[in-house]
């Protein structure tokens, strides 16, 4: 047994040296086994024996290269240029699928050959590193120094900065270094590419370097001397040290003395109140409308003591005073404490906020303005900041700021953790988590760690997932009561943060609690951070989906540009407010053009930029949108919203205008008037020139001072008043001439705006600078009507001119030439009467109905028809507004002789104007001739004759069906449709067959919902709705209507078996019960003896009604 292991090892030995690896190698890649060569030198690798001639084959790529295109099946070279060196190849099976194994294999191998050079060369940035930081000499050190600093250096320093900022509390800044070095990542020490552990923070490696610095200084010569200075300077460092100690305990004496004086101050003081309170009650005998409020709510907090809804302001007699900041008076605070607990709110109802030229309102959740409240060198009137607060502070912003409570120490933190955890344990579920804030507020006060205050503001603002407002109300009070108390280092650095990170949060109420954070916060932060942070994030979310977000993000904005101080940014602040115009809210848009854009005009005015930027830039978007003949819809909605701009900026406009050294010369010293009533009525809250200027003359004097020199010294100027006269004014002017009279929207507010322009500046300067300018105009206007020249002018100045600027200046002699003159002119032009229309109604809106149809009556006696048709198309339009009086002494009779008129084209103009009698008058005499003439139109032989007319008379019947007399329902409209809708049957012309089918077809539609005998829809309706259906089935074109027709006759078929059948709820109901309460029978009688009344030489023509239509 022994002998056999020897004879092996001796073969074996033999062989080893009778074949070297050498030849094996050579052997194997010659016969092309490359795996198996692959996999000796793998093996020789490991074993420390590795072969060149392997080593050099597999380190080669062009190998394997011509392997690849020889034998494809193999194994496939891979795109990158590390070789195969080590390939572990011993997992790799003989089966169908070793392509892809190989495939894996490479990849393997490449990656762990990639972290090999990656590790290698971490290794040598390594060893360099070291070998330069080891104890450089003077010179070498002075070198370095000299030396720009390498990659490995600068990121491994931007780690430890980063490292720093983030330690030290500057996270705003940490953001900015962080975005400024895009390419490293600061969360992974491996980043910097270094096979060291992470260095000590930088404070430790700059007290180090302070330290080996000092050692560097000492010299060989006065080495022993400097030890001895050590030793003494180390003993005057303990002995100071001590001196600190003393002198560091006698000021915490001294300070809680302090502390406890001022306490004992406070509680005397409000022992004093108390007193005097008392007194006035024991004299007086009042009742304390803020006793009362505090009874009643400590009731409801002694009822459910452990579930408040507010918070609690900690009574002034427990709370010492932290700071000697916080002892100024706040009525906020002050009319919030109680003695009793936390919940009980008392607000101050004694302050008032008094809107102009409105009555006195009590709005007991205003709180009084802090003279310290915002923090600005804008020196803000303060009647415009009484204005402006309640617009841009909501309630729940005001309630927060009645809820908050101040001067924590450490002293009361037991009492307000002893209060909260009384609410916290029995209410820790979901809808009670606000009880928790008290304890958050404290902690976060007290708190030194800012990473802990960061963790405990992160958790207030995510108390709810979506508080209400109620809810939002609690979190406000505590980030209020922190800023108070904190500073405004802690408000810019930890909390403002909380609310960047939010501001794209999914739920909308917790965006609106960003918003309304910071709303809250901005009187608490400094001018750079309100003019760049603040400002941004208000940019960025008046981009947000909801509307609510977006209206609260406008009044936030508005606050930020009234205490902004910085004029850079007014260009900015500008451009925000015109974004805020294309927004698709309504309420949005009525938020900026009544508030934001008023406070944007008062920095404007002080600033100087009124003219030259803001009216400017109006004025440029107004017309360049006027001008643009692709706008849709929405765009012509936004030309809108700018003239309500302009109109609602117009006090500070004219105001700046009339504002001149001559006006304000004239103004005795002392003197003082009232507005006059209609500028009080335009201007009102923040365009009040009272609350927006904070001059010493007074307003009322400054406007009368104007209208008496305008009167006085009518060609008197100066350059602001020229402005306006030569280019403001004209500007309004031309953009007036592209407002088509169709945009009823846009005429309207521009009528509106040129009527307050001269409301405004008054009747004396209307007359004398703006009345000549729009004279001539009007001038021009008519020259180019009388020519009859193929150019249509714009004619929406006429009613600007009648409406704004002649109806205010009570020139009625003027108003009713010019109106008589374009009633007559504009009919022979051909073109519309929309002008005309919109003039008249707008001037009978100002009382003015009699000059109207006095003007009216011009046309009805006019020579050429088409005036006459005109005339009674315009006097369909002031049926609605004239009284009982005018209707029935001048209009009924002027449509009377027009209904008369031996020209057709007056009759069938005068027969809406009939039908406008019936449903828009209410006094029966009215309607007894409207009815005869109707009559008198629809017996008339020529009627079938004429197209027009007939047509006509159709809608019109159709319109007035459901308003007239049974009678006259019954056995004339029906009757008269039914015989027409005969008729249309045998028209030959389609065109007017289609034309009357459609006009019969909405007339039934609303005669069938008439109450109706069994007898009238048998033998009126039915028929005549066989007939119209024959029409539509018989025409292609009506085909759309057939269903309606067929769904009528069905209807109408159903209600047959029905006595008197009431109309449905949702067709006029009100109109139709009317009807159905008339006695029937009695009106048949009132018709018949209305009928039986001789015309004149004409006959009744009621007993040949029914065949008018025959042929003769």
């Amino acid at each position: 047994m022994s002998a056999s292991p020897a004879n092996n090892d001796s073969k074996l030995q033999q062989t080893n040296k009778s074949i070297s690896y050498h030849e094996i190698a050579a052997k194997l890649i010659n016969d092309r086994l490359l795996l198996t060569a692959l996999e000796l030198h793998t093996e020789l690798v490991e074993s420390g024996r590795e072969l060149p001639a392997l080593r050099d084959y597999f380190s080669n790529p062009g190998n394997f290269e011509v392997q690849t295109h020889e034998a494809p099946s193999l194994i496939s070279r891979s795109g990158s240029q590390v070789t195969l060196d080590s390939l572990d190849l011993t997992r790799f099976s003989e089966d169908g699928e070793r392509s892809v194994d190989e495939r894996v294999a490479v990849l393997e191998f490449e990656l762990r050959k990639a972290r090999e050079t990656i590790s290698a060369l971490r290794n040598n940035l390594t060893v360099a590193t070291e070998s330069e930081t080891s104890t450089p000499d003077k010179k070498a050190t002075r070198s370095q120094n000299s030396d720009g600093i390498k990659p490995h250096e600068q990121r491994a320093l931007n780690f430890l900065i980063n490292e720093y900022l983030l330690t030290h509390g500057y996270k705003l800044t940490s953001i900015t270094f962080a975005d400024e070095n895009e390419n490293q990542d600061f969360e992974d020490w491996d980043d910097v590419g270094l096979n060291i552990s992470k260095p000590a923070e930088l404070l430790s490696l700059y007290r180090e370097g302070l330290k080996q610095t000092g050692q560097n200084c000492v010299c060989a010569n006065t080495q022993t001397d400097f030890k001895i200075r050590d030793e003494k300077a180390e003993e005057k460092i303990e002995l100071l040290s001590k001196e600190t100690q003393k002198l560091s305990s006698k000021i915490l004496e001294l300070s809680t003395k302090v502390i406890d004086l001022q306490n004992e101050n406070v509680r005397l003081c409000h022992e004093n109140e108390l007193l005097v309170s008392k007194k006035i009650e024991l004299t007086l005998e009042p009742i304390d409308v803020t006793q009362k409020l505090s009874t009643t709510s400590s009731k409801n907090s002694s009822s459910d003591s452990n579930s408040p809804e507010h918070f609690e302001i900690i009574d002034r007699n427990t709370l010492p005073v932290k700071k000697q900041d916080s002892i100024i008076d706040d009525n906020v605070s002050n009319n919030s404490l109680n003695e009793s607990d936390w919940t009980n709110l008392t607000l101050n109802t004694s302050e008032m906020i008094e809107d102009v030229g409105e009555k006195k309102t009590v709005t007991p959740n205003i709180p009084v303005v802090k003279s310290n409240y915002c923090k600005s060198t804008r020196l803000l009137p303060e009647n415009f900041k009484k204005e402006l607060l309640p617009l841009c502070l909501t309630s729940a912003i005001f309630n927060a700021e009645n809820q908050v409570f101040e001067n924590i120490t450490n002293e009361t933190l037991v009492h307000v953790l002893s209060q909260s955890l009384l609410r916290i344990i029995p209410n820790i579920i979901l809808n009670k988590r606000e009880e928790a804030i008290p304890l958050l507020v404290s902690a976060v006060y007290l708190n030194p760690n800012s990473l802990e205050r960061d963790k405990l503001l992160q958790q207030l603002f995510n108390l709810k997932k979506k508080p209400s407002q109620e809810e939002r109300e609690i979190i406000l009070a505590g980030i209020i009561s922190i800023a108070r108390s904190s500073g405004e280092n802690l408000v810019e650095n930890e909390i403002l943060p909380q609310c960047w990170e939010q501001l794209t949060h999914k739920h909308v109420e917790r965006r609106l609690l960003v918003v309304e954070s910071c709303i809250a916060l901005i009187p608490y932060v400094s001018s750079p951070i309100r003019n760049s942070l603040m400002l941004s994030m208000l940019q960025q979310m008046l981009e947000d989906r909801e509307e609510k977000v977006r209206e609260m993000v406008v009044r936030a904005l508005s606050f930020v540009v009234a205490l902004c101080d910085d004029e850079d940014k007014y260009w900015q602040c500008e451009e925000l407010a015109m974004r805020t115009l294309k927004d698709s809210s309504d309420a949005v848009v009525n938020i900026s053009i009544q508030v934001l854009f008023p406070v944007l005009a008062q920095w404007a005015l002080s600033i100087n930029r009124l003219q030259t930027d803001l009216v400017k830039q109006l004025l440029y978007k107004l017309n360049k949108d006027l001008k643009d003949p692709r706008l849709e819809s929405q765009d012509k909605d936004r030309i809108v919203r700018l003239v309500s701009v302009l109109d609602h900026l117009l006090p500070y406009i004219l105001f700046y205008v009339i504002n001149d050294e001559k006006i304000i010369n004239n103004i005795e010293k002392d003197m003082a008037i009232e507005l006059r009533p209609e500028v009080v009525k335009l201007c009102k809250s923040l365009t009040n020139p009272c609350n927006f200027y904070n001059g010493e003359s007074n307003v009322g004097m400054i406007f009368y001072e104007f209208n008496k020199y305008a009167a006085e010294k009518s060609s008197g100027t100066w350059p602001l008043l020229d402005w306006f006269l030569d280019i403001m004014l004209p500007d309004l002017l031309n953009n007036i001439n592209h407002v088509e009279v169709t945009q009823y929207f846009l005429l309207q507010s521009i009528i509106n705006l040129q009527l307050h322009i001269c409301i405004i500046l008054g009747k004396n300067f209307t007359k004398a600078k703006i009345h000549p300018i729009f004279q001539t105009h009007i001038q021009n206007l008519e020259q180019i009507l009388s020519s009859f020249n193929q150019y249509s002018p714009s004619l929406s100045i006429i009613p600007v001119y009648l409406v704004s600027v002649l109806s205010y200046c009570d020139d009625a002699n003027e108003l009713c030439n010019v109106l008589k003159r374009f009633i007559c002119a504009l009919p022979l032009c051909g073109t519309p009467l929309d002008c005309l229309e919109v003039t008249i109604k707008r001037l009978c809106g100002f009382g003015m109905q009699e000059l109207v149809i006095n003007c009216l009556w011009e046309g009805v006696v006019h020579q050429r028809p088409l005036v006459r048709a005109a005339t009674a198309n315009l006097f369909a339009t002031v049926i609605g507004v004239c009284s009982e009086n005018l209707l029935v002494t001048k209009v009924t009779p002027a449509l009377v002789t027009l209904a008369n008129d031996s020209d057709v084209l007056v009759r069938t103009a005068t027969v809406p104007a009939l039908g406008s009698l019936i449903t828009d008058c209410t006094v029966q005499e009215v309607h007894d001739k409207a009815y005869m003439q109707l009559q008198a139109c629809l017996s008339e032989p020529s009627c079938r004759d004429n197209h027009s007319l007939l047509r006509q008379l159709v809608v019109t019947l159709g319109n007035i069906v459901n308003s007239c007399k049974a009678s006259f329902r019954d056995e004339v409209i029906l009757t008269q449709l039914s015989a027409l809708s005969a008729y249309t049957c045998q028209m030959s012309n389609q065109t007017r067959k289609i034309d009357m089918a459609l006009a019969l077809l909405e007339a039934f539609s609303n005669a069938i919902y008439s109450p109706l005998s069994k007898q009238v829809i048998n033998t009126i309706l039915l028929p005549g709705l066989r007939c119209l259906e024959v029409i539509v089935v018989e025409n292609p074109s009506l085909s759309p209507h057939r269903d309606s027709v067929t769904s009528m006759i069905k209807e109408t078929e159903n209600r047959v078996n029905t006595a008197f059948l009431q109309s449905p709820s949702d067709r006029g109901s009100s109109t139709l019960s009317q009807n159905v309460n008339q006695g029937v029978e009695d009106m048949k009688l009132r018709v018949s003896k209305i009928f039986q009344k001789p015309t004149g030489t004409k006959q009744n023509p009621l007993p040949t009604l029914q065949g008018i239509f025959k042929k003769k």
